[in-house]
């Protein structure tokens, strides 16, 4: 709809909520207000309205206004004692309108509200203002009890030193990306590293855009304490019962446990069947033979798991060739030998597991730098300063499925 034609029909803009649900307690915890255009019998969103640059912030400040007192009106005529999440372009806070902003906002405090269950939510994306004017006020507002989101994460382009700089109470995560099969692969990885800020941050994880029971699963099992997503709720004019769906999440989180301790047992069954297949070859092996000679034997003994295999001492450095799996056998790579690993993540810990454990241990699913599939890896101690590398392969992962998680 043309921006003229919304900003013609402001006394139809109404507020919906759209519920958010928590993993702990499996009800709802909050609701996000999004503004919706009433026209006869046809509901109308808002968003392509509000994330035009074309539009003046001058109208959005408007409409969003509008929206932002008529949703607080009636959460407070209803006594919600739930969070209530607000979208408020972050540009807002670095205009000349920004006083007159916090004080029509900061208004309902003397009118009852309560400021602790407040949640701001920008779009760091679309922000082109002073980073630190935005974080002065965002800070100002958090020592009144007013909680920030992020969001938008895992969409596009985000700044982490400034999300960093913001100090977010929630990083709320569109899981839109899940359903582009291109985009997939890539996408995982950029959610195990916003689960790794969001720690780091001290900040809770918030999914949006659950649309089935695997964006559910999904969203679980990478650490999300809150949900949100027409699978679990639509979005309505309405606030619904806090107990709405305790007894669906008990019975889904159990089924997520289930399946969660299948792959775990699965991976923990490989480790030790490695190891003790790994003990038994490298027993056999001639140790009369070069270290280079001495892994091509086991890498051909294992060529149904391994695809890579090479050795490095415990400082990283690298003992051996690379032996590479190809369509026509095993080949040498010698443009490796000598070079230095210590820098990979977790190398170091890894080297000091297996010397104090002296077994193997099992890496988590990445995408490999040579060829771009998911893979995991083995290291396996051969003695006191040499360690064993195995990348297995993309098709032993694809006949096990529990490992590709």
């Amino acid at each position: 709809m043309d921006p003229l034609d919304v900003m013609m029909h402001v006394d139809n803009i109404k507020p919906h909520f759209q519920a958010i649900f928590s993993a702990d307690s499996h009800e709802v915890i909050g609701y996000e207000v999004l503004g919706r255009l009433e026209l006869g019998t046809e509901t109308i969103s808002l968003g392509h309205f509000f994330h035009d640059p074309n539009v003046p912030d001058d109208f959005k400040m408007e409409i969003d206004q509008q929206i932002q007192d008529l949703a607080l009106q009636r959460y407070m005529n209803e006594k919600i004692n739930v969070d209530l999440y607000l979208n408020v372009h972050a540009n807002y806070f670095t205009t000349d309108k920004e006083d007159e902003f916090l004080d029509h906002f900061l208004s309902y405090q003397e009118k009852g509200l309560d400021l602790t269950h407040i949640v701001i939510e920008i779009t760091e994306q679309e922000f082109h203002g002073d980073i630190e004017l935005l974080t002065h006020t965002l800070k100002y507002l958090k020592t009144l009890g007013v909680k920030v989101a992020i969001d938008d994460l895992g969409t596009g382009a985000s700044n982490l030193d400034r999300i960093s700089l913001i100090e977010p109470d929630i990083l709320k995560v569109d899981l839109l990306a899940l359903q582009n099969e291109s985009m997939s692969n890539a996408y995982h990885g950029v959610i195990y590293s916003l689960s790794l800020l969001a720690r780091k941050l001290g900040a809770e994880l918030l999914f949006e855009g659950i649309e089935s029971n695997y964006h559910f699963h999904y969203a679980w099992r990478n650490n999300g304490r809150y949900y949100q997503g027409d699978f679990l709720s639509s979005t309505t004019n309405q606030f619904v019962s806090k107990t709405i769906l305790r007894e669906r999440f008990r019975h889904d989180i159990q089924q997520f446990i289930q399946v969660e301790r299948s792959k775990l047992t699965a991976k923990f069954q490989l480790t030790a069947n490695l190891n003790k297949q790994l003990y038994e070859q490298w027993r056999q092996i001639r140790k009369n033979r070069s270290l280079d000679e001495q892994i091509d034997s086991l890498a051909k003994a294992m060529e149904h798991i391994f695809f890579r295999v090479y050795v490095t001492d415990e400082d990283g450095f690298q003992k051996t060739v690379n032996l590479i799996r190809t369509e026509t056998g095993w080949i040498w790579d010698e443009t490796v030998k000598g070079k230095n690993w210590s820098w990979r993540p977790y190398f170091i810990e890894n080297v000091i597991r297996m010397n104090e454990e002296r077994n193997g241990i099992l890496s988590d699913l990445y995408n490999d730098i040579e060829t771009g599939e998911r893979i995991r890896t083995f290291s396996y101690p051969i003695d006191q300063s040499l360690y064993l590398f195995l990348d297995i392969s993309p098709m032993y992962l694809d006949e096990n499925e529990d490992l590709l998680w």
